[in-house]
Parts: structure tokens; sequence; C-alpha cells
């Protein structure tokens, strides 16, 4: 692979272009993880696919193999492994909660103390999310929420 930049100071917003002798499994990892870049998210809904703001995403669910990236409206299948997208998505406050799930951290409502030292999240939709021990610990240092805030009374 061959990467080239030109500058050109007189085109209104920068335009990536790639070359290849064929679409692969590869390409379509490249072309996602520079839409990450852009604070977006390629995603496949219908047989089409289309490209999520971040602001969008509530949490992304591994299952079966398979990551699915659920908005309020949809949910969406991305072609990437779930450790591919928690390792792009960090810097956008994503953080894993569970073995299979990331959530965004812009889209929680609120935060409860669970049964055994877990956490329950409740999403700008109303859905529910469980935070298991082994995250609890790291969600609660990242959001400044540690002590007196989650002991039971």
């Amino acid at each position: 692979m061959r990467i080239q930049v030109e500058i050109q100071e007189d085109i209104p917003e920068t335009v990536i272009t790639i070359k290849c002798r064929e679409k692969s499994a590869y390409i379509d990892k490249l072309v996602a993880a520079l839409k990450v870049t852009d604070r977006q998210i390629a995603v496949a809904y219908g047989g089409n696919v289309t490209v999520l703001d971040l602001e969008q995403v509530l949490y992304i669910e591994a299952v079966d193999g398979k990551c699915f990236v659920y908005t309020v409206e949809h949910a969406y299948e991305s072609e990437q492994r779930l450790y591919e997208l928690e390792r792009q998505l960090g810097q956008y406050m994503f953080l894993r909660i569970g073995k299979s799930v990331i959530v965004n951290l812009k889209n929680i409502k609120s935060i409860q103390t669970y049964v055994d030292r877990r956490l329950l999240l409740t999403m700008s939709n109303g859905e529910q999310l469980i935070v298991s021990r082994q995250y609890a610990e790291d969600m609660k240092e990242i959001l400044g929420v540690k002590g007196k805030m989650f002991r039971r009374k």
C-alpha cells in the first residue's frame, strides 16, 4: 500500500480517494476507520450501507459473532468486531460495560446501583443496560462519581 498526501489550498474540504484493484474486507475496514475519525460510523440496515453520526448511537452489542449498533430508531449491523469498535470509539466517549457491550456515555440518562456491585444504566430512550462488576469501577472513575454517591442506604 502506498499513501500520498497532496496539499491543495484551493479546495473547500478534504477529499480522500482510495484506488484499489478490487473491494475487499480490508478496504471496508479502512473506510469504516476513516468514517470514525469524522465522528461517523458505517453500518448496514435493510441491505443498504448507511453512515450514522456517533451522537445517534446508544450502544453497540456483539451477538452470535455479529456487531449490532443501536440507535433510538433502529438496530444496524456493523462489519467490524467489537474490539475494533472499542479501540476506534474510545476517544469519543464510548466505554465497554460488559463482555459484549460498548455504550455511548453521552446518551446515558441515569445510573443506579444494582445487585452485586453492578450498575444499572438508563439510556436516553429509556432502555436499561447493566454494567458488569468488572467494568463498573472504570465507569465510576471516568464519570467522576466514585464514593458516597453510590452507597446503599
